[in-house]
């Protein structure tokens, strides 16, 4: 006896459970004051409503079939929406009878499973997220390597200038391959890191990165200017503020514009007590207005020329994004880009995991 009304207890007062019991015309009779504090409704507001008009229109029909013969009970997995739009999710159990099977009513419990059924949908968007990474990452990875070797096979039998454009070509074909490889590196560590914020010394760091850059193919003729304009200390992870500029610089050595007597690269980052704010500028190719909304998912490449991966800008919004920050960009094709990072500045906070 103690054990059955401990039972009733859990079932009648837990707050992620709704209780209703209806007569045999589905009419609602009871209901738990638990529907309150779940969907904002008083209780007695739903006294006499038909308990299947909570019930989608393709499932009504075969739940009163169900329950309307002999010793008739179901189970299923329903969602409703909240007072204020969320969608919950409830597993339900109904049944036509309690101890008695002359009783014709129902007793229906619903149990709140939104936080599990948001973890497992997470969990799904995440493994459908990882599928689609390794499958385009192995056919990205392919391309160059394919091409390295083909080019090998056609380096063999060739002689002098010939030979040394295809090692040329081979060599370029790796610089891809190597590019490619240092991406999912970063996406992996930048997925896997815990976000540390310790104080960063941003001329050492961004000029660091700038000489690197200098060097890489395509930077040629390029001039890059640095300006810091820093008026306190900056918490953050230097890895990842790292990982945000390189992309972006790279971008901008990368798609310069080839036609322009004078191309530039500006680097512009501000200091301040609430914020870092980083803007780099260039006079490249460009960016079609079309398109502006689209750089920032994995592997979007404009078309079939684009020199890159599709994982340089995903990293980079990836990244701002878990510092708390925000990137903006703006462009005009055949003038060139702005992009504007803004990240807080976590003076006061300690390290913390992602």
């Amino acid at each position: 006896m103690v054990k059955t009304e401990s039972l009733l207890k859990e079932l009648f007062e837990n707050p992620k459970n709704i209780v209703l019991v209806t007569d045999e015309n589905y009419s609602i009779r009871y209901i738990s004051d638990t529907v309150e504090s779940i969907f904002g409704i008083q209780p007695f507001s739903l006294l006499g409503k038909n308990a299947f008009d909570f019930v989608s229109s393709e499932k009504r029909a075969d739940w009163i079939k169900c329950l309307s013969e002999a010793n008739g009970n179901k189970s299923d997995e329903i969602s409703l929406k909240a007072a204020d739009g969320r969608k919950l999710y409830f597993d339900v159990s109904v049944t036509n009878h309690v101890a008695n099977e002359s009783i014709k009513g129902l007793v229906i419990f619903l149990h709140d499973i939104t936080d599990q059924r948001l973890t497992q949908l997470e969990l799904e968007n995440a493994n459908h997220h990882l599928d689609h990474f390794i499958f385009k990452t192995t056919h990205d990875l392919r391309a160059p390597l394919h091409s390295a070797l083909g080019l090998v096979n056609l380096a063999e039998n060739a002689e002098g200038k010939e030979r040394d454009k295809y090692i040329g070509l081979i060599k370029t074909s790796l610089q891809k391959l190597d590019s490619f490889i240092e991406e999912v590196n970063s996406f992996y560590k930048n997925d896997k890191l815990a976000v540390s914020r310790e104080v960063i010394n941003l001329e050492t760091l961004f000029r660091k990165e700038l000489d690197y850059l200098r060097n890489l193919p395509g930077a040629e003729g390029i001039q890059i200017d640095f300006i810091l304009n820093s008026k306190t200390d900056l918490y953050s992870d230097p890895i990842r503020l790292k990982t945000i500029v390189t992309n972006i610089l790279s971008n901008s050595i990368k798609y310069s514009d080839q036609r322009k007597h004078h191309r530039f690269i500006r680097l512009d980052a501000e200091v301040e007590a609430d914020q870092c704010v980083v803007k780099i500028t260039d006079n490249g190719v460009g960016i079609d207005g079309r398109y502006l909304d689209k750089i920032f998912d994995m592997f979007y490449r404009a078309n079939n020329e684009t020199q890159g991966t599709g994982l340089g800008l995903y990293i980079v919004k990836d990244t701002v994004e878990r510092l708390q920050g925000k990137i903006e960009v703006q462009s005009v094709l055949g003038k060139g880009t702005v992009f504007t990072i803004t990240l807080p500045n976590f003076v006061t906070e300690p390290s913390v995991a992602h």
